[in-house]
């Protein structure tokens, strides 16, 4: 009986212990699965001090398709972004379009970050492709960065661009996607 009893317990404890772990993995992965529009909407305030993400849209349009988001609070020495991707029909990506390219600072077409950076004495720092896919590093060339602000850690003749922000908007006529950023390292 004593016998029946200790097994009884040890097989007990092992289901509790089971449970816990499903518990613990259901809840982790119910956090990873909110929809790209519900994490902006999380986001987005955290990030509004920084007077990174005023471009943004404050809400993420109806008619917006396809949506992707990434951003990444920063941590240490580590950089921060945030970036909103979405599909919008053609004739609002154009206005978006002609609007960045009015009030910009630089662009260039594809690339990453530092793509202007490394071309020119005065480029600036633009962002990476956060919301595309996993192991692309740089936006295809019918991707045009606008670049709306960008500043080094130190301003001068010697541009130091080891720390710094830059935010902006990013366009593809023949996706018609938008791409909204904003970085901080």
């Amino acid at each position: 009986m004593k016998r029946t009893r200790k097994w009884i317990d040890g097989m007990l404890g092992y289901l509790g212990l089971a449970a816990i772990i499903v518990i613990l993995w259901v809840g982790y992965n119910s956090k990873e699965n909110i929809e790209p529009a519900e994490k902006y909407r999380q986001a987005l305030p955290d990030w509004e001090s920084s007077k990174l993400v005023d471009h943004f849209p404050k809400l993420i349009p109806a008619n917006a398709k396809n949506l992707a988001f990434s951003s990444f609070p920063g941590f240490m020495q580590g950089g921060a972004h945030i970036q909103l991707r979405m599909e919008l029909p053609p004739t609002e990506v154009k206005k978006l379009y002609n609007d960045a390219a009015k009030i910009a600072k630089q662009h260039h077409d594809g690339g990453n970050s530092f793509t202007l950076v490394n071309k020119r004495d005065d480029g600036l720092a633009s962002t990476r492709p956060h919301t595309l896919d996993e192991g692309v590093y740089e936006f295809p060339e019918d991707y045009r960065i606008f670049i709306l602000y960008a500043k080094p850690y130190k301003e001068g003749s010697d541009f130091d661009w080891n720390h710094g922000q830059s935010k902006g908007v990013i366009v593809s006529l023949q996706r018609n996607e938008v791409i909204y950023y904003a970085e901080s390292w």
